[in-house]
């Protein structure tokens, strides 16, 4: 399982930064630098770090299917102290197998963010899938789900979209 993530994610790489590297310039007219620079630089470091992290799971996978033994999930050391001193499972810490739902979830969370992002423009989108979102994990808090989901892509469009006059999708109700 964690092999097929690996390589979903490599390819998540890949077409954000073929994406990012097809609809925006590297240069502004006055051969500066221009937005496409920071789809490029984001996506090569995702692109690196992903192929790394693919290459360790399909080694340990292999190295597994040569000895015989099948793969059983192990917590990492400071994980479990760190588990034991706050009375918790250890999975709650470092994930485990019981979590592929979860990720199921926020894969397809984040597919559904991207198919709206022109739709309804970059502040509404993030609103509504910081909601999902939140409202799925995080159901107990309710008032703090609204507050996390209004504050923080108020503030990511206040940085890029004022601050840093970066393009963003804009909507039908000019967001």
């Amino acid at each position: 399982m964690k092999k097929w993530f690996a390589a979903a994610l490599l390819l998540l790489a890949i077409g954000y930064t073929v994406y990012g590297l097809s609809t925006l310039s590297l240069y502004t007219s006055s051969g500066r630098p221009a937005a496409g620079f920071f789809p490029l630089l984001i996506g090569v470091m995702l692109i690196v770090a992903c192929t790394i992290n693919l290459l360790n799971d399909i080694r340990e996978w292999r190295a597994e299917e040569k000895a015989g033994v099948p793969h059983t999930h192990q917590t990492d050391p400071a994980a479990e102290g760190t588990a034991e001193a706050m009375g918790i499972h250890t999975d709650a810490l470092d994930g485990g197998p019981e979590y592929g739902r979860d990720v199921a979830i926020t894969f397809a969370y984040l597919c559904g963010f991207v198919a709206i992002l022109k739709l309804v423009g970059a502040l509404p989108a993030m609103i509504i899938f910081m909601l999902i979102f939140l409202f799925t994990f995080n159901r107990p808090h309710p008032v703090s789900n609204v507050l996390y989901s209004l504050a923080l892509p108020g503030a990511l469009y206040l940085l890029f979209k004022v601050l840093l006059n970066a393009s963003l999708p804009t909507g039908p109700l000019g967001f």
